[in-house]
């Protein structure tokens, strides 16, 4: 070799562990704000009209004004209404009828009445579709006559339990299938996807995804193919990433049992879940929400929305592989 061939190598060499050290990731530009401000005030909170119809609110004894439920019940913040939520698929919940009461007078803010402390409660806005905070939830309780104060004594001494007589498995632990015994699995197939904060919709859509066929042909099938042809800059190309996520997903690695020496450990920590490692989606989930004002945000998002926007991405990527795939 030419020495100044060797020269100008190594200052390639350098130039380039340079670059990837200075590089950001997606994981730091991400990470900072993966959760924090998952809950945010309310528009409505500030300028909330409530009408003065003397409705009360009693301390305790809670009934839906539209059917026998007694649980699951939301206090509307303007007209004083009691009236169930929405019903979930372990058979308890409510009649949905405080959103249709929503969807006939527009009151926006509505507070889950056996959430009540003195320091908040659980409010959630119709409007805005989500968990959100009311700074002056104190004064507009209050308005319908119910003191925070009050409420947390008598669910201290234990007066304030016949609106919950018996506890509700929660949509969570029914998920997670609490109080089963369960057999970790692992291999290919079985590898889960990390959280990254309300990105539930993103991991949902990308799993059921790589259960077709076609899709594993496409992206995990063509996986050298694509990686050979990927531009310069791989981590703005949509196909590599997808072909990286797919291979994490497919291919077992990212999800092993654990070595006998971790066992080990975990049981001198007293650690007794074996946690699988998980592949992390931030690289993807950065390319693909690249400029789109809510896809790029940490909030909570609509997995059919994600699934439409995520399609028209591979529409525009799958061209690009078929002619290198039938060029080969």
């Amino acid at each position: 070799m030419h020495p100044h061939s060797a020269v100008l190598s190594d200052v390639q060499v350098t130039i380039a562990c340079d670059a990837v050290l200075n590089a950001p990731s997606a994981y730091k530009k991400q990470e900072p704000e993966s959760w924090e401000e998952e809950i945010q005030v309310s528009r409505h909170a500030r300028s909330l009209r409530q009408l003065d119809n003397g409705v009360r609110i009693p301390p305790s004894g809670w009934k839906c004004q539209k059917c026998e439920m007694r649980e699951n019940l939301w206090l509307n913040l303007t007209d004083g209404s009691v009236l169930c939520g929405k019903w979930f698929f372990d058979g308890s919940g409510g009649n949905g009828h405080a959103l249709e009461h929503y969807r006939e007078t527009n009151y926006p803010l509505a507070v889950k009445l056996d959430t009540i402390t003195p320091d908040g409660a659980d409010v959630y806005s119709f409007e805005e579709e989500e968990a959100v905070l009311d700074p002056h939830i104190s004064e507009h309780l209050s308005h319908f006559g119910i003191d925070m104060l009050q409420m947390q004594r008598r669910t201290e001494n234990g007066h304030h339990t016949d609106n919950n007589p018996r506890p509700r498995v929660s949509e969570w632990e029914v998920i997670q299938e609490s109080g089963m015994k369960l057999k970790a699995v692992y291999g290919s197939g079985y590898t889960g996807i990390k959280n990254l904060g309300n990105s539930c919709y993103l991991s949902t859509v990308l799993q059921v995804l790589f259960s077709i066929p076609d899709f594993q042909r496409m992206y995990v099938g063509n996986l050298q193919r694509i990686f050979d042809y990927s531009p310069l800059d791989p981590t703005q190309d949509f196909a590599t990433q997808m072909a990286k996520l797919g291979h994490g997903l497919l291919s077992g690695q990212y999800s092993k049992p654990p070595m006998k020496s971790e066992l080990i450990e975990q049981v001198m920590k007293e650690e007794h879940k074996h946690h699988q490692r998980g592949i992390s989606p931030r690289m993807l989930k950065s390319l693909v929400s690249r400029g789109h004002p809510e896809f790029s945000s940490n909030r909570q998002q609509d997995a059919h929305e994600f699934f439409l926007h995520l399609i028209n991405l591979v529409e525009v990527s799958e061209s690009r592989i078929l002619l290198h795939v039938q060029g080969m």
